[in-house]
């Protein structure tokens, strides 16, 4: 995979996040050892993506919503799922903040990261990957879901599990899956034991058992922590604003977002 030369924006967005957010410290259940693996992490609204990026401690590539990389579809993202747009008052004022993010947000996840489509191109997802897993790098995938399970992590969506089998039948290997907690107020990135791809299981079956394995270790990674502050995935203001019709929909959630006739 062809790594993109990083622009002058970029390093100077970079260098100031890297004041803002904290430095943060890896601590694993089990070493993963050399060869790559998934690490599926709880979103902790922003601060998710922004920790996994400047302090994880292995080389990787990360999964990206495609939404928040194509000039097409950003402002939407970014006005439904960002900025709760719909439950503000103005929708013209944070219409243009949309607008902003729109232009700023495209130039610094286009670095690093795997766009992530729920179409056909999903196929490109997989292959780009798992090119990258042969490649020496780990795939880190947000995987939560807008569907709530406990204070530390919502349900975990099912489609990363598929590289299990994508990968095996490519190399002959076992992929391996680990849950991770990131807690921003303790500055830590814990990673739980993990669960590998099994060949013989039935896909759904192991599709299943991993979603669950991964959910129920980022809930005991959370729990095992001293008090800290909780950062869920989607605010109260989302579930207050969209949770009625999408808690359980996440693909009829982004199929508003792709179709929303105010920005297309």
């Amino acid at each position: 995979m062809e790594r993109k030369r990083k622009s002058l924006y970029y390093k100077i967005v970079s260098a100031i996040l890297h004041l803002v957010v904290p430095r943060a410290k890896t601590v694993f259940e089990v070493p993963p050892g050399d060869e790559p693996v998934v690490f599926v992490s709880n979103h902790a609204s922003i601060n998710g993506p922004l920790m996994m990026t400047f302090y994880f401690s292995r080389k990787c590539r990360i999964w990206a919503i495609a939404e928040s990389l194509d000039k097409v579809h950003t402002r939407s993202y970014a006005f439904h799922d960002v900025l709760v747009g719909d439950g503000k008052k103005s929708f013209r004022f944070w219409k243009f903040v949309a607008g902003i993010v729109k232009v700023m947000l495209p130039p610094i996840l286009i670095y690093n990261t795997i766009a992530v489509y729920r179409d056909r191109r999903i196929l490109e997802t997989f292959r780009n990957s798992t090119d990258a897993l042969k490649q020496g790098y780990d795939i880190i995938v947000f995987g939560e879901s807008t569907e709530r399970y406990s204070e530390y992590v919502n349900e975990i969506q099912p489609g990363f599990v598929g590289l299990g089998r994508m990968y095996y039948k490519q190399t002959g290997k076992r992929l391996r899956f680990y849950p991770v907690y990131l807690n921003k107020e303790n500055r830590l990135i814990s990673v739980g034991s993990p669960i590998e791809f099994d060949p013989d299981m039935d896909g759904e079956e192991f599709r299943k058992k991993t979603c669950t394995f991964i959910r129920d270790g980022i809930d005991r990674l959370g729990r095992s922590m001293k008090p800290h502050k909780i950062i869920p995935f989607l605010p109260q203001d989302w579930y207050d604003t969209y949770g009625e019709r999408f808690e359980h929909d996440v693909a009829g959630y982004w199929h508003m977002i792709d179709t929303d006739p105010r920005f297309y």
